[in-house]
């Protein structure tokens, strides 16, 4: 047995959104290929929301705050997972952060960087995604709805790399 890092060293690091998105895409498609549905269509959600942020944070002006959490200063919504709901502009997760996308990219639809984004936003294919889908009996995620969570995560991840080949980062 290794012993463990302090939970120190690793919170000074900042999240690897984009690497974080190619992993678990890699793994929901070898989960699908096993007939592991539950774990799959929960991988497929958490690729797809790593990499809108890293395209928040990497192309449209998203930054992370003090905590390493990203957020965006023209993103205001009413954050309704506390105790008392508070207005915030983090960047939390699907299937609400797929309108933060939608709102930042849509501001920036000119040129550049937003018109890359733009098309992948007129429907939000997580819709129906909840990340509490893990502990579901997977009755629920057909192939269609799998299919569809797959498909969409490598959309996004490929519109990320798509975009830093085009060189139309923002971030400094």
């Amino acid at each position: 047995m290794t012993a463990s890092t302090s939970s120190a060293a690793t919170a000074a690091q900042p999240p690897a959104f984009a690497a974080a998105s190619r992993n678990h895409y890699r793994a929901a498609t070898l989960a699908s290929e096993k007939d592991l549905r539950i774990s799959a269509d929960h991988l497929a959600g958490l690729a797809a929301e790593c990499a809108v942020k890293a395209i928040l944070i990497d192309f449209l002006g998203s930054r992370l705050n003090a905590r390493n959490m990203p957020e965006h200063p023209e993103v205001k919504y009413l954050d309704r997972s506390r105790r008392t709901p508070q207005w915030t502009n983090k960047h939390g997760h699907l299937p609400e952060l797929w309108e933060h996308l939608t709102a930042v990219a849509h501001r920036r639809r000119g040129g550049g960087s937003g018109a890359l984004f733009t098309q992948l936003i007129w429907e939000n294919p997580f819709a129906d995604w909840d990340v509490g889908d893990r502990y579901c009996d997977g009755t629920a995620i057909t192939d269609t709805i799998l299919e569809r969570h797959l498909k969409a995560a490598y959309d996004l991840i490929a519109a990320h790399e798509q975009a830093g080949i085009l060189g139309t980062r923002t971030r400094a």
